[in-house]
């Protein structure tokens, strides 16, 4: 039977868009400050760099879904020796890990077929019912399995292969899921998209949907209250 996993871990995943080096520093400056605001508020959190930056929040108090989607910073870059304005972006998706269904083979989920074996393999292998055929009947996923000598063997080989196949299948549906939820998230992640502007200039950070405004100095601090 099919058994939903009993945790899920909340994860921010902070991703450099466009604007090459810099946008490489937005991410990291735009995960601290997510890290730090969580802090103040008592919320444990772990945090693992990369070019992916990943924030796990231990915590179900904190809602940063406001946080999500696409940060456009206008500034001059640190590496510019020209001094000059640019603009990069750096997404945030809220996340859940874990979500993958845990399998376990019920006998109601399973038809089991034993028939004989074909090919090479000795007489005993030839005329007795030591070849396995299981099929998963919610899936309709099939496994074969008539290498062995036994039964017995056959059975226990084909019964792992099976759990192999159903859990790959369900890691897979989930980073599917996860992909999929990301991407209504962040959009494109493109210089043109505006859900967030950083501006350096004025010292300011805009959330475009509700017109709220941030002084980006204390924004980097963690002072992401409203």
């Amino acid at each position: 039977m099919y058994t939903p996993a009993t945790t899920t871990t909340h994860h921010l995943e902070i991703r450099p868009g466009e604007g090459g080096d810099d946008a490489v520093l937005f991410a990291s400056e735009l995960a601290e400050a997510l890290r730090l605001y969580a802090q103040r508020l008592g919320v444990a959190v772990s945090l693992e760099k990369g070019r992916t930056v990943v924030l796990a929040l231990n915590g179900e108090t904190l809602d940063l879904s406001r946080f999500v989607g696409t940060h456009r910073i206008q500034r001059i870059p640190k590496n510019d020796p020209r001094g000059r304005r640019h603009t990069s972006t750096a997404t945030v998706a809220l996340v859940d890990a874990g979500t993958a269904a845990h399998i376990e083979l019920g006998d109601d989920d399973v038809r089991t077929d034993f028939y004989r074996g074909h090919g090479k393999g000795g007489q005993h292998r030839n005329k007795t019912s030591t070849a396995v055929r299981l099929t998963h009947l919610p899936t309709g996923t099939i496994v074969v399995m008539e290498r062995g000598r036994s039964q017995a063997q056959n059975l226990l080989s084909a019964r792992s292969e099976l759990l192999r196949r159903l859990n790959a299948e369900s890691v897979s549906n989930a980073a599917s899921e996860v992909n999929e939820r990301r991407g209504r998230q962040i959009t494109t992640g493109e210089r043109p998209t505006k859900q967030w502007t950083w501006n350096q200039q004025r010292d300011e950070v805009v959330h475009h949907a509700s017109g709220k405004r941030y002084r980006m100095t204390d924004f980097l601090r963690g002072g992401l209250d409203d």
